[in-house]
């Protein structure tokens, strides 16, 4: 597990979709991107930085292993999900895990 992976721990949740976000640090996980521009491939992570610091409710719905809230599009999901990475990213700066 990398370093930027085991920050993860009790962390806030980044990426925060209204009305699925659980606010739980207890279930806070690093979330790696997805797609190709994530640098993910088949039987692939993405790469470590193009994550977020994610609770398992807003995972499981970037993930698609939950349903999309009604009303949203996963495309919204998505751009919640890189708005969490910018913030992720900036954390990531501040404990010296990223220059």
């Amino acid at each position: 597990m990398s370093k930027i992976t085991e920050s993860a721990r009790n962390e806030d949740c980044q990426i925060r979709i209204p009305g699925i976000c659980n606010f739980n640090p207890e279930t806070t996980v690093w979330c790696h991107g997805n797609g190709s521009a994530a640098g993910k491939g088949m039987w692939m992570k993405a790469n470590d930085i193009l994550g977020a610091y994610g609770c398992s409710s807003c995972h499981d719905v970037y993930d698609r292993r939950a349903p999309v809230p009604e009303g949203m599009t996963y495309m919204e999901v998505k751009l919640y999900f890189l708005e969490g990475l910018m913030r992720s990213l900036l954390i990531l700066i501040k404990k010296g895990l990223v220059k």
